[in-house]
């Protein structure tokens, strides 16, 4: 295997690269091994504005990728894909720096070329399919098989794949500094006017009709929904929905500081049996504001919450309790900042510093296996 001395390259490979919760930790990953002296490549899809682009220090290979509402299309470009990154990992035979780290279970034309030329592969993982088609299946097989060490991001996620345990290893997701720093300056406030923020992709297993559902239950709080696609593919959506006046439909962003600054209480609405969260970066990131968070009884975000300490976890297809739970969290003004104050201290538990270290460390202890 590489020796310390010369693991000095990290080949990064990701499929959509995008404004979701995989990418963006991503971006904090490379950014870090860049600052402890790793070189990095990166091969993912060209976007100028997603959170894997323009990451300074870092060689990129860029391939065409998107989703399709032609869905025989995306899968087209899914196949292309991963013949490309199958390809791109046999190119390295003769690099006795490269290690592999793939981001997601997606991208596993890359793990089977690497596994060829019998190279180090690093997954990070970042979720567990509900449905189990083909695709999916190929992805959990290639990963249990050929990763050499497998990062999860809970402990809910870890379980779920069958693997040695000396190959596993849990790294929670950190939030970077700047972002903490931004944050810290938010001054809790308490108001029976609320602003409630949900962000999420346009999938309907994300509970997106809940939220809309509960901005027509509740008119006396102001609801915004922020999705991870554009204005066009939202209005496509609604477009047979009645939308009150008191819910704002916002398209991707990839800075959510203005929107947690103004809200009061953030929601993960995913629907349990058909989508489990193994993590919940945006609960994290507003809890760090101080914002109380609700979320699924199930999955990695479920381990970051307490009900009634910092949030509460209850199952969006519950409406009348996610209803009565929203109006007993506004209340009370000191149970409010109460638990505004244990979000903060929570948040405080989950840095970028402390995951790069970690991951850091995996790396090195690969080195000398």
């Amino acid at each position: 295997m590489i020796s310390l001395a010369m693991r000095k390259k990290i080949i990064f490979f990701h499929t959509l690269n995008d404004l979701s919760g995989s990418p963006k930790i991503l971006s904090i990953v490379i950014r870090g091994m860049i600052e402890r002296g790793y070189e990095a490549e990166l091969y993912t899809s060209y976007r100028k504005d997603g959170f894997l682009s323009d990451i300074k220090g870092v060689k990129y290979h860029y391939v065409y990728y998107k989703f399709h509402y032609l869905k025989p299309y995306t899968f087209l470009l899914f196949v292309i894909i991963q013949i490309r990154y199958f390809f791109a990992a046999l190119s390295y035979w003769n690099d006795d720096e490269a290690v592999f780290y793939i981001n997601t279970i997606m991208p596993f034309g890359a793990a089977l070329g690497a596994s060829l030329i019998r190279k180090e592969i690093v997954y990070h993982v970042h979720e567990y399919p509900v449905k189990k088609h083909l695709i999916n299946r190929i992805a959990i097989k290639i990963l249990t098989k050929k990763a050499t060490r497998a990062i999860f991001v809970s402990d809910y996620l870890s379980g779920c794949y069958k693997m040695a345990v000396s190959k596993k290893k849990i790294v929670y997701n950190g939030l970077p500094p700047d972002f903490i720093r931004i944050a810290c300056k938010h001054e809790i406030l308490f108001t029976k006017k609320a602003e409630i923020l949900m962000v999420s992709s346009l999938k309907k297993y994300k509970g997106i009709d809940v939220f809309l559902e509960l901005s027509n239950r509740i008119p006396q709080y102001n609801f915004t929904l922020v999705l991870n696609t554009s204005l066009k593919e939202i209005k496509r959506y609604f477009a047979n929905s009645n939308i009150p006046e008191n819910l704002k439909l916002i398209e991707a962003t990839s800075d959510l500081h203005v929107f947690y600054s103004r809200s009061h209480l953030v929601m993960n609405l995913s629907i349990p049996n058909l989508c489990v969260e193994s993590f919940g970066l945006t609960a994290l990131e507003a809890m760090s504001y101080g914002i109380p968070v609700i979320v699924p009884p199930t999955g990695g975000i479920s381990e970051l919450v307490e009900d009634g300490y910092n949030g509460f976890k209850i199952d969006s297809r519950d409406t009348e309790n996610l209803v009565n739970t929203i109006r007993f969290i506004f209340s009370d003004k000191e149970n409010y900042l109460r638990m505004s104050e244990n979000c903060r201290n929570t948040s405080t538990r989950f840095s970028s510093e402390k995951m790069i270290t970690e991951i850091d460390q995996l790396l090195m202890k690969s080195g000398e296996s």
